[in-house]
């Protein structure tokens, strides 16, 4: 473990869980409590360990941890699978997130990048990747519960996303993505990000890429209902669990037609985003001439973009591997040539 003056604030079952190979080397360990030690932690390297899910705990610490350095390393434990966890992590200036409970050798990596003068704030992906994920934890709950969504928040994150993208590329967007989220989340925001540079490099009109943008952001909001042991499940899915994934779109699309708030191109490739050219795709088995431009486009971007997530259990596919694959549903019948080709020149550059 680096020799970084590093600063534990945890939780109860956080001390009692941290790693000896941590407490070692942390100078203190300081209950989340202890507002006033909380005041003292300047530029120290941090680990936050404590249950995120405890709106109070978090306040309190957001309440009474100065404001993150510039390039002061502060990494936040999170709990698998909570959409919650991820939002406040970015909230509370998460330079890094580690997933509960720790492991010491990833923790390591972590410190070591930082001891080698990895600086965290030199990705300006990383406020608006934060802002696209509130977004998403609203839409998420506001779904759950059958609530009103905010659509000028939508419109609001989506336009920043635009921005960031443009300005930086679809690979430092990758980055940031991959650095502060797992599952749904970070298939949402990178298949956003490729909507995105998609409509960007294309040539598209603000006003479009703004349609693809919101898209993507919007396409899996009906996950939230699918049980997170078959969204993260590492291998193939049984038929049972099959039939409840299929059901996403069609829930997405029923909650936000109901808002009777987006238009119909953007409602239409939320439901149909995984229908297929040659019919074979789901919920309702549509052919070519039954999917439109924004639903073929999305149903690619999503296609590369679950190619390009990284999972506990893989790695990301590379570009070239992924495009390969999805010329080849293309050469199948299932995905436009076309656009698959767009897609590649978008990504390459």
């Amino acid at each position: 473990m680096p020799e970084l003056n590093l600063i534990v604030i945890a939780d109860t079952k956080g001390r009692s869980t941290l790693p000896k190979s941590i407490a070692t080397s942390a100078v203190q360990v300081i209950d989340y409590q202890d507002v006033k030690r909380l005041a003292g932690v300047r530029n120290n390297p941090v680990l936050i360990d404590v249950d995120l899910r405890d709106i109070s705990k978090v306040k309190l610490i957001k309440d009474n941890l100065p404001r993150r350095a510039a390039n002061q390393c502060r990494i936040i434990a999170i709990e698998r699978g909570s959409h919650l966890s991820h939002v406040q992590a970015n909230g509370l200036g998460a330079s890094d997130v580690l997933r509960r409970p720790l492991d010491p050798r990833e923790l390591a990596e972590r410190l070591r990048r930082y001891a080698a003068g990895w600086r965290v704030d030199e990705d300006p992906s990383a406020a608006s990747v934060s802002s696209a994920a509130v977004v998403l934890d609203g839409l998420f709950s506001a779904l759950t519960c059958g609530a009103q969504f905010d659509l000028a928040s939508v419109e609001q994150a989506s336009d920043q996303v635009m921005d960031v993208v443009c300005e930086v590329g679809i690979g430092k967007w990758l980055s940031a993505v991959r650095r502060y989220h797992e599952g749904t989340f970070q298939h949402c925001l990178i298949v956003t990000g490729v909507l995105t540079a998609f409509g960007h490099k294309t040539g598209m009109r603000r006003s479009d890429i703004l349609i693809l943008t919101i898209a993507g952001l919007l396409h899996d909001i009906g996950k939230v209902r699918v049980p997170i042991d078959i969204l993260d499940k590492p291998g193939k899915l049984t038929e049972e669990e099959f039939v409840l994934m299929k059901q996403h779109p069609a829930i997405g699309y029923e909650y936000l037609r109901m808002q009777n708030a987006i238009s119909s191109d953007t409602l239409t490739a939320v439901r149909h985003h995984h229908e297929y050219l040659d019919g074979s795709g789901y919920p309702d088995g549509l052919s070519a001439q039954k999917i439109g431009d924004l639903t073929r486009i999305t149903t690619v971007c999503d296609i590369y973009g679950a190619l390009m997530e990284r999972r506990a259990y893989k790695a990301p596919t590379s570009p070239e591997t992924a495009l390969h694959i999805i010329m080849g549903m293309a050469k199948d019948g299932k995905v436009e040539h076309d656009l698959v080709r767009a897609l590649g020149n978008c990504v390459a550059a």
